[in-house]
């Protein structure tokens, strides 16, 4: 079965060499590997044209810089195989890892997107493994306030995308993949594989980490994403429940912009009766994500509360049952 393996590459020449030989070097090797140079200025081209004319199986694409989201698009549309590997251009497969995940997803026909989890490393940056939930009432749950995957690590079965005319969607810059999810967790069900699959490399000047500076931009492109699943809710926020919301989302965003324990309890009360009427999330899998936001905005206002809140009883609970943590 043929696989398609998807990176982009701009001016990624530190890591690149790294980053390709991971992916030629897998224990399953029937794919073909769709690199985009996407109008590098660095010697990333130079680098992928040595590994293009050692394996057939890499196919180059060279053209002027499109960004991620047109190069991403571009790959699907020109892929032949039956699904679809992210990669990016600093990350670091572990030798297994297709392997790995086309056999869950042969054994998961109804498994549409696949990740892993992950293992976060970097230059300045202390090793530490991401254990992303992996079943798919909780991942669609996550998906209220941030992205269920670790976006280069995922597979994606290309009929889920083309079936229903899904692309990345431009208007959604620099969180594309997190809209993506949420159009397609209505047609198919997420899992990720609890093995460390990829090696995320930290960067400070990652195109992810620019962006959470900027954040009027930031909170106009993630305020579009959230109102996606509060409209099935049936819920219309206010602007300020709109800010928590955007907060509750990145722990360091919390950190520096803890909510008052009866603001959040409001907050999410409003969440639970929403879901309870509509049901679109399962219960119990909401409860332990709001819990988690609950223990950590605790942590960080260090008022107390009854340990005999609901929300602190699924955030020990999630904690103990995940270690899941949305600050990347």
């Amino acid at each position: 079965m043929l696989l398609s393996v998807i990176m982009s590459v701009f001016n990624a020449e530190k890591y690149i060499e790294e980053a390709i030989q991971s992916v030629l070097n897998q224990t399953y090797n029937n794919f073909e590997f769709i690199i985009i140079n996407d109008g590098s200025k660095d010697n990333s081209l130079k680098t992928i044209k040595k590994f293009l004319s050692k394996d057939d199986r890499i196919i180059l694409i060279d053209r002027e810089n499109k960004g991620l989201v047109a190069s991403l698009n571009e790959g699907i549309l020109k892929s032949r195989g039956d699904f679809i590997a992210r990669m990016d251009a600093d990350d670091v497969c572990l030798p297994n890892r297709f392997e790995e995940q086309l056999n869950f997803m042969k054994n998961n026909s109804d498994v549409g997107v696949c990740g892993s989890w992950i293992e976060l490393f970097g230059e300045d940056f202390k090793s530490k493994v991401w254990k992303i939930p992996c079943n798919d009432q909780r991942l669609k749950a996550e998906l209220l306030f941030s992205s269920c995957f670790a976006h280069p690590s995922v597979m994606i079965r290309k009929n889920v995308l083309l079936d229903n005319n899904f692309l990345y969607d431009e208007s959604y810059l620099h969180a594309e993949d997190f809209e993506l999810w949420i159009r397609l967790s209505d047609v198919t069900k997420f899992a990720n594989i609890n093995k460390v699959l990829l090696k995320y490399r930290m960067l400070k000047d990652s195109v992810s980490h620019k962006a959470d500076l900027e954040l009027k931009s930031r909170f106009d492109v993630f305020q579009k994403i959230f109102n996606k699943n509060l409209r099935r809710l049936g819920i219309k926020n206010s602007l300020k429940e709109n800010t928590i919301h955007f907060n509750l989302s990145l722990n360091k965003r919390l950190r520096q912009n803890s909510v008052s324990s009866f603001e959040l309890k409001s907050y999410f009360d409003k969440i639970l009766q929403s879901n309870k009427k509509n049901k679109i999330f399962s219960d119990l899998d909401l409860k332990k994500v709001m819990g988690k936001k609950w223990i950590l905005n605790f942590i960080y206002t260090k008022k107390v509360v009854s340990v005999f809140s609901i929300y602190f009883i699924f955030g020990i609970y999630a904690f103990m049952n995940n270690g899941n943590n949305s600050e990347r």
